[in-house]
């Protein structure tokens, strides 16, 4: 099957094809760097703007920004305005600034022979990743703590399941952290069917909730991970609560 152009071919953004075939970026964060390539004026500091001229969210839109970031495609810079003042601005290039390929050192103490039964095959390097064992995690706790007709696990193949994941993994957060708030919020909200909808590779990751979640899941495990104390109705009350992602959406309202 062959591409044809619908438009006008004045009217288009002329790209470089190694951002488009880039194996770091996403193809949210592809089209967010289009975007704003074609739009060099755009103000970055007003998200809900860009979230409104698109069907991203703005936590969607922040990660994304963030991954070009971190590929070399987005930076901020100092720059002297009008007024003598400094204010700061974004700078996006179509070339990342950092190498697709940088020279690892070799550790020899680590190489195995090819046709080694113990040498780990392309595939399982791949799944072998923080995001990969947090999935697995997430999948394991989903259906030990609720009764489900047919689960369907969630796979981290998708960018879109991993994508919140990778975000707090790049803010900093350990595979650690994220697991912890997990098996807190399984121990928390499990078998209750209110909760098991926000109980997904989503929900307890988005910045809105995660450091929440983690600030009562490391409290939690200070404590020993009491499951009696849990279940208490003055714990429940100061715990998770799944009626606050309803609320989100509906601007806070009660």
């Amino acid at each position: 099957m062959q591409i044809r152009l619908a438009s006008d071919p004045s009217k288009h953004l002329v790209l470089d094809r190694s951002m488009l075939e880039d194996p770091r970026l996403s193809f949210r964060s592809k089209g967010l760097l289009a975007y704003l390539l074609a739009h060099p004026g755009f103000d970055l500091s007003n998200k809900r703007l860009l979230a409104s001229i698109s069907l991203e969210g703005v936590d969607a839109l922040s990660t994304a920004l963030k991954e070009l970031e971190e590929a070399g495609y987005f930076r901020t810079a100092q720059e002297s305005d009008e007024e003598g003042g400094i204010q700061t601005v974004g700078v996006v290039s179509p070339i990342s600034r950092i190498p697709l390929l940088e020279p690892q050192p070799i550790d020899k103490t680590r190489v195995v022979q090819a046709n080694s039964p113990s040498s780990p095959t392309a595939s399982q390097k791949i799944l072998d990743t923080p995001a990969h064992r947090i999935i697995d995690r997430l999948n394991t706790l989903r259906e030990a703590a609720w009764d489900w007709a047919r689960y369907t696990p969630i796979s981290a193949k998708y960018a879109k399941n991993v994508e919140h994941i990778n975000g707090r993994l790049a803010d900093g957060y350990a595979e650690v952290d994220l697991i912890l708030v997990l098996e807190y919020l399984s121990a928390v909200d499990g078998g209750k069917e209110e909760s098991r909808k926000y109980f997904d590779c989503v929900t307890p990751f988005n910045t809105k909730n995660f450091e929440r979640n983690l600030t009562m899941a490391r409290e939690w495990e200070a404590r020993g991970r009491p499951a009696s104390e849990l279940r208490s109705k003055q714990y429940l009350e100061q715990s998770h609560d799944p009626s606050i992602y309803d609320r989100g959406r509906r601007g806070g309202q009660p």
